[in-house]
């Protein structure tokens, strides 16, 4: 009853949730295509789950009855890792989870006097990028989405060969710890998102009904992630050189994703290789929706939700499909 009860609050918060989307494309956009999608993928969402909760009332086998029961079972145990996680990374520290807000804030402080005052990066363009007229928030937006997504990778990428104690001593469904990595890593990243409102605020940019839209593009960010997370896992245990690999092609990867700059000052050949940066599509959804105030294209719709889906399926298959070999390598 107990767990019935979680899943009908869940379930009230998403009609509450598409009653909001609903009410955004009536009194906006109708056009925008993205927008009814969503809602339409949304509103199937909340079918799928009703009829879940249905199949579960009834005691029948059913997806949703199978997940919650493996979560069920070793709550403790992905409780305990995730405490493990945040203890870890804050020990010693003065301010501990303070510095979760004011890592980002710093970097966008610096980053700003010396890529906006110095360099004078938002003249390269002109005023074709209207986003630019924010800098600050342009920045900090970019800021906070790729170290996020680049701490989840690198707990992830670590977390199979770090716990390899477990795997050989207890029976643990093993795709449990790159999934908590993941988890407290991507909490990290919400709590940023509480400097990023001081500076949206600070440059009087309210919130409108297109930041309805903002909870489901953080959704297809951390799908992305998650799929990222456990290929990088089940990639480390058998080939060690990519831990060591992954730190330069991180940061390669952020220095290709308009994050400091402008996608306008870049050759034409780069716009047209910047479609397959996956980073560069989350970036811009959540600068549309702040910045500008609008509902994501719907081609930043399909952008993201297919860089999501589709690594997500990839990482989960890499990793079930080799999970079984770890023994003999960790």
């Amino acid at each position: 009853m107990r767990l019935y009860g979680k899943l009908l609050i869940t379930i009230i918060c998403f009609v509450i949730y598409c009653i909001a989307i609903a009410f955004h494309l009536l009194v906006t956009d109708t056009s925008c295509v993205g927008s009814w999608v969503i809602f339409i993928a949304t509103m199937g969402l909340l079918v799928f789950l009703v009829m879940q909760m249905g199949r579960m009332k009834q005691k029948k086998d059913s997806f949703l009855g199978r997940l919650i029961g493996t979560v069920q079972r070793f709550s403790f145990l992905i409780e305990q890792l995730i405490a493990r996680d945040f203890k870890t990374k804050y020990k010693r520290s003065v301010l501990g989870i303070f510095w979760s807000f004011l890592n980002p804030l710093f970097m966008m402080l610096v980053q700003y006097a010396v890529f906006s005052k110095l360099m004078g990066i938002r003249n390269m363009t002109g005023n074709a990028n209207k986003m630019l007229d924010y800098y600050a928030v342009y920045l900090i937006i970019g800021i906070i989405i790729f170290n996020g997504f680049n701490d989840c990778c690198n707990q992830a990428m670590r977390s199979v060969v770090y716990n390899a104690s477990l795997i050989t001593k207890v029976y643990v469904p093993k795709i449990i710890y790159p999934t908590t990595k993941v988890f407290s890593s991507f909490i990290n990243l919400l709590l940023a998102l509480i400097p990023m409102y001081i500076i949206v605020f600070a440059n009087q940019l309210w919130p409108n009904l297109s930041f309805f839209f903002l909870p489901i593009g953080i959704f297809l960010l951390f799908v992305f992630v998650l799929g990222m997370g456990y290929f990088l896992s089940s990639s480390v245990v058998f080939f060690r050189d990519i831990e060591f690999l992954w730190s330069v092609f991180s940061m390669m990867w952020m220095y290709a994703t308009p994050i400091i700059y402008d996608f306008g000052i870049l050759p034409r050949v780069i716009q047209k290789l910047m479609v397959l940066n996956p980073l560069y599509h989350y970036i811009e959804f959540v600068r549309t929706i702040i910045i500008l105030g609008q509902a994501p294209s719907a081609m930043q719709w399909m952008y993201c939700s297919l860089f999501s889906f589709g690594m997500f399926a990839i990482g989960l298959g890499v990793f079930k499909k080799t999970e079984d070999k770890f023994i003999f390598y960790i």
